[in-house]
């Protein structure tokens, strides 16, 4: 089990979040984006945005979590939140998104997903949504297996945009109950 504490980002948080969104990315996605693409992935780059998102004042809707491990304090993953950026599935009744979350491959499988999974749900729930849905590559297994142990259902598909060499396609998770996810 996760043996830590998951709490709301600062921004000095920041450079580990980059440094953990970025080596989860390369592995991730080493099958699905050509290496040219892969080494686009700039840990000084996504410090600057995510430093940039912790600090934005003018979203209160919006919230970055870490996991933080008990023993040495370092951070093991990360997970933002904030309302539904998609129409379509805004109209679903999925008024809440979870826009990312990355745990590094040694704290997979050990319970630190689902408790990002579970604060950023309350988060939400605190700004009066009541569902949730997130985007994943349909070629991301691991990402997949992870929703759907969590009672995601496969609620929407898009295809990407042109800024990639291959077509690839995002399909939505949601979740129409987020105390499902909160444990509340």
């Amino acid at each position: 089990m996760f043996q830590g504490i998951v709490r709301k980002a600062r921004p000095d948080d920041a450079p580990a979040i980059a440094a953990v969104h970025v080596s989860v990315s390369r592995e991730t996605y080493a099958h699905l984006f050509s290496a040219e693409e892969l080494g686009q992935f700039s840990v000084a780059h996504r410090a600057r945005q995510w430093h940039a998102m912790i600090g934005e004042r003018d979203r209160a809707d919006l919230a970055v979590f870490v996991a933080e491990s008990a023993a040495d304090k370092t951070i093991s993953g990360f997970g933002c939140c904030s309302r539904q950026r998609s129409d379509m599935l805004v109209e679903q009744g999925f008024n809440g998104e979870f826009q990312s979350i990355y745990i590094l491959p040694p704290a997979q499988g050990r319970g630190l997903g689902r408790a990002l999974m579970a604060e950023m749900a309350r988060y939400l729930s605190a700004l009066a949504i009541s569902g949730g849905a997130c985007w994943v590559l349909r070629g991301n297994a691991g990402a997949h297996r992870f929703y759907e142990a969590l009672g995601g259902e496969i609620v929407g598909e898009q295809a990407l945009g042109p800024d990639t060499e291959a077509t690839l396609t995002q399909v939505a998770y949601g979740w129409r109950n987020l105390a499902a996810l909160s444990g509340d």
